[in-house]
């Protein structure tokens, strides 16, 4: 063939791929996985054009790509255009199947994030109901997607602190899954945590004890005694007997829980202070001063040593901008931080040694840097110090 018809044969195809709905929406998927949401709304919004050119504005065939671009710009925060394709794809399907049809349900719970994101919440509501209606219509009353529908509803009622109307949603889902599922069913941990919260968040802490039994009971036949998913759960428990003042109920949940969260986080994680400060205030409130005062120095000791880290980090960073001066005040700041980290023994020291010898070091670089050598190399000296420090 000769190369000027195989030229334009190929200038043919480019130009076929670009009046391609098909083509360009596949174009468009790896942009929007990578965030590039401005090149792929273009194809999106040429593929839409050319669809509907081809088969009229309101075929059924054009709501995959109306979502598609609607969701583009959902995560551009264009709220309100994503709203108006979402009217436009529920319009279409309502015309095609009808108006009680489980496939609006996916415009209508897209429709209600985009109300809650714009802060019409009566439009949210009005959409959550309206999809429950659709649904419970189509599969029945009891159907387990029903449960997950009366929970999001729920969640949304949280949202806007209606406590009254979010606990019969909650309960209603809890009704259909132990009547589906049973008594002990995974799916039931979130719609209990979330009744237990809301009776939390009313102060009625004795209401709350049942639901996050019930879950403890579930996460400890799913996953063992000593997984992390029971410890957030004795914790919340814990809370809930402490807010009673029932520090004697508290206490063994939290001794409880911090080996739980010791082996799932190791010892020196900063994540433990707040289960060790939680110990520490129930011992305190109980008199047991001899038992909260190493789990106050832990805590702080786990506190004082993340602080110091950032500290350093942030002088670090300063060092590589050139601001020489603001980093040596935070590496100061760093090294009086490390300094005063309570040395504890055992499992519990937090290596306080090894952060003060790591940012002496970096503040020694940075003495280097700026021709201070003989300051740098006492900070060295004192780093290669703590280093052979058992």
């Amino acid at each position: 063939m000769p190369k000027v018809g195989c030229f334009a044969l190929l200038l043919a195809a480019a130009a076929w791929a670009q009046d391609d709905p098909a083509r360009l929406r596949d174009e468009a998927a790896p942009l929007i996985a990578a965030g590039k949401y401005a090149q792929a709304e273009d194809l999106l919004a040429r593929a839409l054009d050319l669809a509907a050119g081809q088969t009229g504005p309101e075929d059924p065939s054009l709501v995959g790509v109306i979502g598609e671009l609607a969701g583009v710009y959902r995560a551009e925060g264009r709220n309100p255009d994503a709203e108006k394709l979402y009217q436009r794809s529920l319009a279409i399907k309502e015309k095609a199947l009808g108006t009680d049809s489980v496939e609006l349900i996916v415009d209508l719970k897209a429709l209600a994030g985009v109300s809650i994101a714009t802060e019409h919440f009566t439009e949210a509501e009005q959409q959550y109901l309206r999809v429950i209606a659709i649904r419970q219509k189509a599969k029945g009353m009891d159907d387990l997607d029903v449960a997950g529908d009366c929970a999001e509803l729920a969640g949304f009622y949280i949202l806007r602190k209606r406590f009254a109307v979010a606990e019969p949603n909650l309960r209603r889902a809890i009704l259909i899954i132990e009547k589906r599922q049973g008594f002990e069913a995974p799916a039931l941990v979130p719609v209990l945590d979330s009744l237990a919260s809301v009776f939390i968040e009313q102060k009625e802490y004795a209401l709350a004890e049942s639901p996050l039994h019930h879950v403890i009971s579930i996460e400890e036949r799913v996953y063992g005694p000593v997984h992390a998913n029971v410890a957030t759960y004795l914790d919340k428990l814990a809370m809930v007997y402490y807010m009673e003042k029932r520090y004697t109920d508290a206490e063994p949940l939290y001794r409880r829980s911090l080996p739980i969260w010791e082996a799932a986080l190791q010892p020196d994680n900063p994540a433990l202070a707040t289960t060790l400060d939680n110990l520490a205030v129930v011992y305190a409130s109980q008199e047991k001063f001899e038992q909260a005062a190493p789990l106050y120095r832990r805590s702080l000791a786990l506190r004082e040593k993340t602080v110091a880290e950032s500290l350093n980090n942030l002088a670090l960073v300063l060092d590589a901008q050139g601001e020489d001066a603001a980093a040596e005040r935070q590496f100061k700041l760093a090294i009086g931080m490390a300094e005063g980290i309570p040395v504890l023994d055992g499992p519990a020291n937090v290596g306080e040694s090894a952060v003060l010898a790591q940012t002496l070091q970096n503040y020694a670089a940075l003495l280097r840097k700026m021709k201070r050598l003989a300051e740098a190399a006492k900070m060295e000296a004192r780093a290669k110090g703590l280093s052979k420090t058992p």
